[in-house]
């Protein structure tokens, strides 16, 4: 006991980090699978690799390249490992209220767009994590959202599917 109390950080044999990480790159293994359908790839040139899906490829394979070790050792179980995080024992709240987050984040982009559901992804986490500044709050979510769009839009040429909701009212 007075063992994990001394340490600071994150238990280095807890399994809960590794089972995190596995969540990740399983959510990263099916974005990939299922990339085609996230991405209008109908005016891209017969190369792939001058297309909008070159980013996102390469981002998701490393992700799921990186999990795989965690994912080994959740299969063969660490010796000594168990799952507390940092003493304190399995995080549920937390763990159900990221996965709320990534879940409305990654099924909002078709129903209300890659723009306000990369804001209200950041705003929710923002307050959640406890900050309370306008600053914070309202303008780091919209200058990282301006960004998104810059990067992706503008430099990759990655444009995604327009959203539900303007379709419904522009059509």
């Amino acid at each position: 006991m007075a063992d994990k109390k001394e340490r600071k950080g994150p238990n280095p044999k807890s399994l809960v980090h590794d089972l995190f990480t596995v969540i990740l790159g399983g959510g990263a293994a099916v974005l990939l699978a299922t990339l085609r359908l996230h991405i209008d790839t109908t005016a891209v040139p017969y190369p792939f690799y001058k297309g909008p899906v070159l980013f996102p490829l390469i981002v998701l394979s490393t992700m799921v390249l990186a999990c795989l070790p965690a994912f080994f050792r959740l299969i063969k179980g660490a010796p000594g490992g168990d799952w507390y995080l940092d003493g304190e024992g399995l995080p549920h709240r937390p763990a159900v209220i990221l996965v709320f987050l990534i879940s409305f984040f990654i099924f909002g982009i078709p129903f209300i767009g890659v723009e306000t559901s990369s804001f209200l992804f950041l705003l929710i986490s923002s307050y959640w994590l406890g900050y309370r500044g306008i600053k914070i709050i309202i303008v780091l979510p919209l200058l990282y959202t301006a960004l998104i769009v810059i990067i992706f839009k503008y430099i990759f040429d990655i444009w995604f599917p327009q959203p539900w909701l303007l379709r419904l009212i522009w059509d």
